[in-house]
């Protein structure tokens, strides 16, 4: 089935019946869309549980900046964690994320301190905090990371042949 389909088989189920469904995805948007309650598990612990938006107002920025710049400065990342509203910054792989308190105000800045340093901005994308960023707020990791992790390895115990 795909998975609209189920998500239209869960929301039928939850307004005709009084059940608690019990969902296991690893699809942060799935699990906001269809779930009152979500818990987060890093190798078998129980790390948060709680509603999607109580959850999302629990990790620091109300908005993520993702931001490509071409060459910087030295210390351009101590320019980036002095803007107004930055809560967090975290480079990596020639992309900044930063979160923020005021997506808005930070963004306006951001430009602004770019122009100033002659830095280019290649791209640059806002977006209000979702599960993924709670997820990797609670366990330190991305979701691709924990999946890769879990993933069965092959052992190294070989039956003979014969």
């Amino acid at each position: 089935m795909s998975r609209v389909a189920v998500w239209e088989m869960l929301a039928r189920i939850k307004a005709q019946r009084d059940l608690t469904v019990l969902l296991t995805t690893h699809y942060m948007d799935e699990a906001d869309k269809l779930c009152n309650r979500i818990a987060i598990v890093d190798h078998g612990e129980l790390v948060a549980l709680d509603a999607p938006m109580t959850l999302k107002a629990s990790i620091p920025g109300k908005n993520v900046l993702e931001v490509s710049f071409g060459p910087t400065p030295a210390d351009w990342e101590q320019h980036l964690r002095a803007l107004p509203g930055a809560e967090n910054v975290l480079a990596r792989d020639h992309v900044v994320r930063l979160a923020s308190t005021n997506g808005p105000a930070t963004t306006l800045a951001l430009m602004e301190a770019a122009e100033r340093a002659g830095v280019a901005v290649q791209s640059l994308s806002v977006q209000s905090t979702s599960l993924d960023d709670v997820f990797v707020h609670y366990t330190g990791r991305a979701l691709r990371d924990a999946v890769h992790d879990a993933a069965p390895r092959e052992s190294p115990f070989v039956l003979p042949r014969g």
